[in-house]
């Protein structure tokens, strides 16, 4: 039996921006608080988390924050679990847009991901 060896990588091909970080770590900290990866946000908080006026052009702003922080990567030699992907393609959550609110289920294969693959983190 192989003994699987981490291997950190650069997984990030452009920094993410300033807003998509600070929405990662309000979604991070959020699992961090409640233990769950599935989210009920309210698009108020988004809203004001932003600091921006509840309009369909903030609307669009957040939906284009969450399309940059979902951007897939590709991980090398990945180990989930008991499975060894040689090329593994992860994203940080998946989400649904509603009328008021977002629903998020943050990914456990990311979240791995980035506390024992990744060179350049974010989250923490």
């Amino acid at each position: 039996m192989a003994i699987h060896k981490i291997i950190k990588q650069q997984l990030l091909h452009e920094p993410l921006s300033e807003d998509a970080v600070k929405l990662g770590r309000a979604l991070y900290n959020t699992f961090l608080d409640n233990g769950e990866l599935d989210m009920h946000i309210e698009l108020s908080k988004l809203f004001k988390l932003f600091k921006l006026p509840a309009s369909n052009e903030s609307l669009s702003y957040i939906k284009s924050i969450f399309i940059e922080l979902t951007e897939p990567i590709i991980v090398k030699n990945f180990k989930f679990w008991n499975d060894v992907y040689p090329i593994r393609i992860v994203t940080f959550c998946l989400y649904t847009f509603g009328d008021d609110f977002v629903d998020i289920e943050l990914s456990e294969e990311f979240l791995e991901v980035e506390k024992n693959y990744m060179i350049d983190r974010f989250l923490t």
